[in-house]
């Protein structure tokens, strides 16, 4: 299924849809998919967890170490409470970038599958 979005468009829906995951996470104890994703592709992440016990999201970052043959994964961890304003301001505003959250957003809550968003 194909999606039309306009730029203006996908980024208010990522400005609600924010928002609204860490309200899940909140509720659920544990990361919505939208939110993990979202998180993922931003940071060019390893992986990203829930802390119930210390209420922080953990982000793993590969630091680039020309020396080391084996990578090394850095982990940041964010207060749950900051995480809208730390994920709003790591969204990017590139083409590819905005199609995968179009792709993101329109699949958020649909079961129709997003295969490709088109930007008008």
């Amino acid at each position: 299924m194909t999606s039309y979005q306009s730029r203006n468009q996908i980024l208010s829906k990522l400005e609600q849809l924010i928002p609204e995951q860490v309200e899940e996470c909140k509720e659920c104890d544990e990361l919505p998919q939208a939110l993990e994703e979202l998180i993922l592709h931003n940071f060019q992440a390893k992986f990203v967890c829930y802390n119930k016990e210390k209420n922080t999201v953990e982000v793993g970052v590969e630091e680039n170490d020309s020396v080391s043959s084996y990578p090394r994964i850095k982990t940041r961890s964010f207060p749950l409470e900051e995480t809208i304003s730390w994920v709003t301001k790591t969204c990017k505003t590139e083409e590819q970038d905005l199609k995968f959250y179009g792709r993101l957003i329109a699949a958020n809550g649909h079961t129709n599958r997003i295969d490709e968003v088109v930007l008008v």
